[in-house]
């Protein structure tokens, strides 16, 4: 937990510098967006993480969120390019098609034998795809379906502003303490560490080692498309550009949270830490102001602005990487010396 400490530090302190730049970091407006957007991440990461504590990785759940919104829409949006069917049908037939799309990438990887990077690199391309044709490369409003409330209603209204606690995030809360339970208490998370640490060993102890890879993936899908349902609520239509770049984003929240891309390592405590951490630089980007003084005695505001966003949230993700691979070598170091003394 030492390393989870550390991250939740990290994050207080951006916090609290944000908050020293602009006040209004901390307002209540701008905490539910953020623990909105903390929410429908964090979701997405979850199950992201399990794949990779696997040894494994999935880069479709971008398109999986994309791919969700569209049927969504085309089943069920009243307005036109909609088929206008009730609500719960096309949620219904959307997390379906996820659920299939995670078994076949998943057996396609376990079965087949294929990289899981090759298949879930092609799966974002053609989910993507699939995506496009069923809209014809347009986007469908849910305007007027009432939609929008899944996402920004919730629970502890505070006077005229929206639910401090949104559906999202409560559906994040679900998500971490059943996470929690199957990835630390249950013989499947065990399995999990096990084939990410040595998956031949895994293999030649007994362990089904196909079929908890091949949930894994299942689960990966399934958490896409309910992150992919609030998403779409969110932001009210759904069209072929949304949940671009979404797997880098989870995959950089479990990685920053301490899950080890080598496999075997992490917990989803350290998830909720990296995604909190994603989401609150995401923001703090956009609210961050520096005033200063020139040499005239001019007031000045500095501002990041979004341009900055992929510089920063790359640099962020470039050193959770380095400092993972700084710890394995320390961890090898002191198991060798320890290993040294135990023999002379």
């Amino acid at each position: 937990m030492r390393r989870e400490l550390g991250m939740a530090v990290a994050v207080v302190v951006i916090c609290a510098f944000l908050f020293y730049s602009n006040h209004h970091f901390l307002g209540v407006p701008n905490m539910i967006d953020v623990l909105r957007d903390i929410g429908m991440l964090g979701i997405l990461a979850i199950g992201s993480s399990l794949v990779i504590i696997t040894g494994g990785i999935d880069l479709s759940v971008g398109a999986i969120v994309c791919l969700t919104g569209v049927l969504i829409a085309k089943i069920s949006s009243p307005s036109t390019g909609g088929l206008h069917y009730p609500l719960w049908i096309g949620i219904s037939v959307a997390m379906g098609v996820a659920l299939l799309i995670g078994l076949f990438q998943g057996f396609l990887v376990t079965r087949v034998g294929l990289q899981p990077f090759i298949v879930t690199l092609g799966g974002l391309m053609w989910i993507r795809g699939i995506a496009k044709v069923i809209i014809h490369g347009r986007t469908i409003s849910f305007g007027g379906s009432g939609f929008s409330s899944l996402a920004n209603h919730g629970v502890l209204y505070l006077g005229h502003h929206e639910a401090i606690l949104s559906f999202p995030f409560l559906a994040f809360i679900a998500a971490v303490l059943l996470g929690i339970y199957v990835l630390h208490m249950t013989v499947f998370g065990r399995y999990l560490f096990a084939i990410g640490g040595n998956r031949d060993a895994a293999y030649y102890s007994g362990l089904p080692v196909r079929r908890v890879e091949l949930s894994a993936y299942v689960i990966s899908a399934a958490t896409a498309g309910i992150a992919g349902i609030f998403y779409a609520s969110f932001i009210q239509n759904a069209g072929p550009n949304v949940g671009h770049g979404y797997e880098l984003y989870a995959i950089a929240a479990a990685v920053i949270g301490g899950v080890s891309l080598r496999g075997g390592e992490g917990t989803i405590v350290g998830v909720i830490i990296g995604t909190s951490m994603m989401e609150v630089i995401n923001n703090g980007i956009t609210m961050f102001h520096w005033h200063y003084r020139s040499a005239t005695g001019h007031r000045h505001t500095f501002h990041l602005g979004t341009h900055w966003q992929d510089f920063i949230t790359g640099a962020v993700i470039l050193l959770a990487v380095i400092f993972d691979q700084i710890s394995h070598m320390l961890a090898r170091r002191k198991r060798l010396k320890s290993q040294a003394a135990k023999t002379s």
